[in-house]
């Protein structure tokens, strides 16, 4: 090929790149079919191919060009390019254990220019981030954005400080967290280059949420995944998706957190980017458990263990502990304790399950105590307690600090500061559960009236959040307590009478003892409108199980005084 016709190829790849990866991966992947095998311009050419590849999503075929290309003579600089390429696609399909192995050998060459090494540095400090080695991520972002700053690559230099802004979350230093990320930000949007592609702002609102600045966080994630889908970068789309379910489930939003963790999980298929799947299956779990669903949750955690056995990375405290809220909620209280002490290990090191959902660590005071653990529940509170002591502005994190406290000492005290500090936060479900835990330690001082007024707030909570499995544990207390009127609310009718005319037809079914597959079969519907019906159906009748449902209908058979 004439060299003035592949200067005017990759100049326009070049510039294209920024603006859509995907097409500028296309023109170099039709140059290198126009030159030769052992054209001087081949592995340099393979090298961008491989690195757009992995911008723009399209994993697959990054990794077999990355693979095929290695096994070429290679100069340090061109294979060690290609590396960081090959790695950062792995990264994506979240293999971390092979990402740190194969960057670690690249570093190993003699002669790996700055500015590569610097990419090396920071993709290997989100592999360790993600092996939840926090320590070693620390050294390695600080070295690369370091070198990064040096030999001036922005790109290595945004991915760096984006690790920096993580690190910091994981050890508890919420406001250098939020500074990180928008320093990086702040670098995307003094230039129009590849670094707009490390998608800063992404990170931005997972430090926002830290927090409790959730429409900050919410604008960020809105802004960014505009902007990551104007730039062609389809790999990034189920990260947008997984961090936003994450809010949504910090605010209570189950059916917005469904929603977009099944979206999140779809895209993934589709791109083979399953670097979050885990977190996103986690998301479910917890929903269903919200619910009543626990089928569905122990399903959504079998998932997650296959993936995670398959070498799919995951924050492993936040695996541990999405199963230990599945063991507890099926009764296995055991299991779930041996799940709650694994977490309770890793602290004070790495906090980030805390400062992600400060209110994992109340419940898992309460999981902990109950099985005698209390030597790990005073770990737990502990943290929680340095984590408020380090970010006093934080309600969440006040709040939880109490409502640990509160569990541990039986403390009625500090369960109602735990009430008061909530009252600030966005986090509605950890408000509602501090609300049932401080009635539920009013009653046990005698103190009636107080523990009513606690109850029906956080049933009110519950309902309107669609905590099933909640909210009648709270008409359970109620009841004790000596509050007769606790039915379930939704909107201005409640009942048999508030079921529409498809979701009786799917109540009918289904107490007939047929599966949701078989209910969808029957009445030529999805079975995610099923699933939709049939969460409606418990919500307004107050149950959580097909059991209870069951039994319900049967009961309406025997007294038909309420049927419409």
């Amino acid at each position: 090929m004439d060299r003035q016709v592949l200067a005017v190829l990759c100049d326009a790849a070049k510039d294209i790149a920024v603006r859509s990866p995907d097409t500028a991966a296309s023109v170099v992947i039709r140059t290198l079919g126009l030159v030769g095998a052992g054209h001087s311009a081949r592995p340099q050419l393979l090298a961008e191919a491989v690195r757009l590849l992995s911008c723009a999503g399209r994993l697959s075929e990054a990794r077999l060009l990355g693979s095929a290309a290695l096994r070429l003579e290679l100069d340090t600089a061109t294979r060690a390019s290609i590396e960081a390429g090959f790695a950062e696609a792995l990264l994506h399909t979240g293999r971390a254990d092979v990402v740190i192995g194969r960057v670690r050998r690249a570093l190993a060459l003699e002669g790996v220019p700055d500015e590569v090494r610097a990419s090396l540095l920071a993709i290997e400090a989100h592999g360790l981030l993600y092996a939840s080695d926090v320590g070693a991520a620390r050294c390695t972002a600080d070295a690369a954005a370091s070198l990064a700053r040096s030999c001036g690559d922005r790109a290595a230099m945004v991915f760096a400080v984006l690790a920096q802004s993580v690190v910091a979350r994981a050890e508890g230093r919420l406001e250098d967290s939020v500074s990180a990320a928008w320093e990086a930000v702040r670098f995307e949007g003094e230039s129009w280059g590849v670094e707009r592609h490390r998608h800063p702002r992404l990170w931005a609102a997972m430090a926002a949420a830290a927090v409790d600045r959730f429409t900050e966080a919410e604008s960020d994630l809105e802004r960014g995944q505009q902007e990551a889908e104007s730039a062609g970068a389809q790999w990034s789309l189920p990260l947008w998706h997984c961090f936003r379910a994450k809010l949504r489930l910090a605010e209570g939003r189950l059916d917005r957190a469904e929603s977009e963790a099944r979206l999140g999980l779809e895209g993934a298929s589709r791109l083979t980017a399953h670097v979050r799947n885990v977190c996103m299956l986690g998301v479910l779990s917890q929903v269903a458990v919200h619910r009543g669903n626990l089928a569905d949750a122990r399903g959504y955690m079998r998932r997650a263990r296959r993936l995670r056995a398959q070498g799919v990375s995951a924050v492993e405290e936040q695996v541990w502990w999405d199963l230990a809220l599945v063991y507890d909620a099926c009764g296995d209280h055991e299991q779930a304790a041996r799940m709650a002490v694994q977490v309770a290990g890793a602290l004070p090191r790495r906090l980030l399950l805390l400062t992600d959902d400060p209110s994992a660590g109340p419940q898992m005071v309460r999981v902990l105590i109950r099985s005698g653990a209390v030597r790990e529940a005073d770990l737990v509170c502990a943290a929680l307690v340095g984590l408020a002591e380090a970010n006093p502005c934080v309600p969440s994190l006040v709040g939880a600090a109490a409502h640990a406290r509160g569990l541990l000492k039986s403390d009625v005290g500090a369960l109602r500061a735990a009430v008061q500090a909530y009252r600030s936060s966005p986090r509605k479900l950890a408000a509602a559960s501090a609300l049932e835990d401080a009635a539920t330690a009013e009653h046990a001082v005698g103190r009636r009236n107080a523990a009513s007024v606690y109850g029906q707030e956080a049933l009110g909570m519950y309902d309107s959040l669609g905590a099933l499995r909640a909210a009648e544990r709270v008409r359970g207390l109620l009841r004790v307590v000596g509050v007769r009127q606790v039915a379930p609310r939704s909107g201005d009718a409640a009942g048999w009478v508030a079921l529409t005319r498809a979701e009786r037809r799917v109540a009918d079914l289904v107490t007939k003892g047929m599966t949701n597959d078989a209910v969808a079969a029957a009445l030529s519907v999805s079975t995610h409108t099923v699933d939709s019906h049939l969460r409606k159906v418990f919500r307004k009748l107050g149950v959580t199980s097909r059991v209870a449902l069951t039994r319900l209908a049967l009961h309406r058979e025997l007294d038909p005084s309420d049927a419409p």
